[in-house]
C-alpha cells in the first residue's frame, strides 16, 4: 500500500502561506500592542491631573515646577512637580522619604545628591510616571546615585517667551506665562483662560547621553538625542542664536531625573509645537544665577502626536500638525487667546 506524503512543491506552498499570514497578521497585534500603550500613558496623565485637583484643593495652589531658593541658588533646589505631587499618587513612602528643604544635587563638582536618603529616592523607577511606549527604564546614573528613576511627564511651564527684571529671557523658568514654573502659586481661579484651554501637562521622550557636534542646519532630530547646547546666554534664547550655534552638544540624558523641575526633566514649554524636527534648545542664563533656561518640545514616542493634560483633568491626543498658534496659547494661563479646534 502505498503511503501519502507531502510534496516538496506542497511543502513550500505551505509554508509561504504561513508567512503571508504571519506578515499580514503582526503589524495588527503590534498595532494592538501600540493601541493598549498608548491608553496606558494617557491613563498616567489621567492619574496626574486628579492628583493636581488633589493637591490644589488642599493647598491652594498648584505645585511650582522647580524650587530655586533664594537668589536664584541653582544648589538650592530644583524640585519639581512630581516630587511634590508623590504622596497623591500613593507615593507616600518616597514622599517622607525625601528632603525637600536639602538641594537635589550640590552646586560644586561632582555636583552629588548630598542628602542619602535623596539620593535612594531618586533611583526609585515608578512605573506611574513612564510611557509603555518609550524606554521605561534608567537611563544610567549620574550625581552620586547609580541608577536614576526618568520620567516621560512633563509640567508645562508656558509659550517659552518670559520676562524677568525688565530684561526679556525667553526660555526662562521664572515669571513664565503657563501654570506650574518656579517658584509659582497658581491657584485655579488665575487661570482666568479656563481649565478646558490651558495645558498641565504633557509628555516627553527618553534618551541617553553622547556627544554630537556641527552646524545646527546639518543635524537632524533623533527621538533619544534631542539635546542641543549653544553657548551660554547673558540674557535669554532667540531662533537667531538657536538655529545658526556652529556647536551645539548634547551632554545630558533626556528626562533623567523624575523629581527634578529642571528643564532637562520635567518641565516644557510650547514655544515648539509637539514633535517639532528642530532640536531643543537648552542651555545656562548667566544673568538668572546660571539658570538652565530652554525652549523643550512635548515628544512622545506615539506615532502623530503627544497626550496632553488640560487643567480641567481630560486628556487630549494633540497632533503633531496642530496650528502653532493654538498650541502656544494652550501654554497660557490668562493669555485671552481665542482658542479654535484642536
Amino acid at each position: 500500500m502505498k503511503r501519502g506524503a507531502f510534496t516538496l512543491v506542497e511543502l513550500l506552498v505551505v509554508i509561504a502561506i504561513i508567512a503571508v499570514l504571519i506578515a499580514l497578521l503582526l503589524p495588527a497585534v503590534q498595532q494592538a500592542r501600540e493601541a493598549a500603550r498608548r491608553m496606558q500613558c494617557k491613563n498616567n496623565l489621567k492619574q496626574l491631573g486628579v492628583a493636581l485637583h488633589n493637591y490644589e484643593s488642599s493647598i491652594q495652589t498648584f505645585p511650582p515646577n522647580l524650587i530655586p531658593g533664594d537668589n536664584f541658588d541653582y544648589s538650592a533646589g530644583n524640585w519639581g512637580v512630581l516630587a511634590y505631587l508623590s504622596p497623591y499618587l500613593d507615593q507616600t513612602p518616597i514622599y517622607n522619604l525625601m528632603n525637600l528643604n536639602a538641594p537635589t544635587y550640590s552646586a560644586t563638582y561632582p555636583y552629588n545628591i548630598a542628602d542619602p536618603n535623596n539620593a535612594k529616592a531618586a533611583s526609585f523607577i515608578i512605573p506611574m510616571f513612564l510611557c509603555p511606549s518609550d524606554k521605561a527604564q534608567s537611563l544610567g546614573g549620574d550625581y552620586g546615585v547609580t541608577s536614576m528613576g526618568p520620567s516621560n511627564y512633563c509640567a508645562n511651564m508656558g509659550s517659552g517667551i518670559n520676562a524677568y527684571g525688565g530684561q526679556p529671557a525667553n526660555g526662562s523658568p521664572y515669571n513664565a506665562d503657563g501654570v506650574m514654573y518656579a517658584n509659582s502659586h497658581v491657584r485655579m481661579a488665575d487661570i482666568s483662560d479656563g481649565t478646558s484651554s490651558t495645558a498641565c501637562m504633557s509628555e516627553s521622550t527618553l534618551g541617553i547621553s553622547g556627544v554630537l557636534s556641527g552646524p545646527a542646519s546639518s543635524l537632524t532630530v533623533p527621538t533619544s538625542k534631542i539635546y542641543a547646547y549653544p553657548a551660554y546666554t547673558t540674557t535669554s534664547l532667540d531662533d537667531a542664536t538657536c538655529a545658526s550655534a556652529t556647536t551645539w552638544n548634547e551632554a545630558d540624558p533626556r528626562q533623567f531625573l523624575w523629581y527634578s523641575g529642571e528643564i532637562r526633566n520635567t518641565s516644557y514649554n510650547h514655544y515648539y509645537t509637539p514633535n517639532d524636527k528642530r532640536w531643543d534648545c537648552l542651555t545656562n542664563s548667566i544673568s538668572l544665577g546660571f539658570t538652565a533656561i530652554g525652549w523643550k518640545a512635548a515628544r512622545s514616542m506615539h506615532v502623530g502626536g503627544v497626550h496632553l493634560l488640560l487643567c480641567d483633568g481630560s486628556v487630549r491626543f494633540v497632533s503633531d500638525t496642530v496650528n502653532a498658534t493654538t498650541w502656544a496659547s494652550l501654554s497660557t494661563r490668562a493669555g485671552s487667546e481665542v482658542i479654535g479646534e484642536f
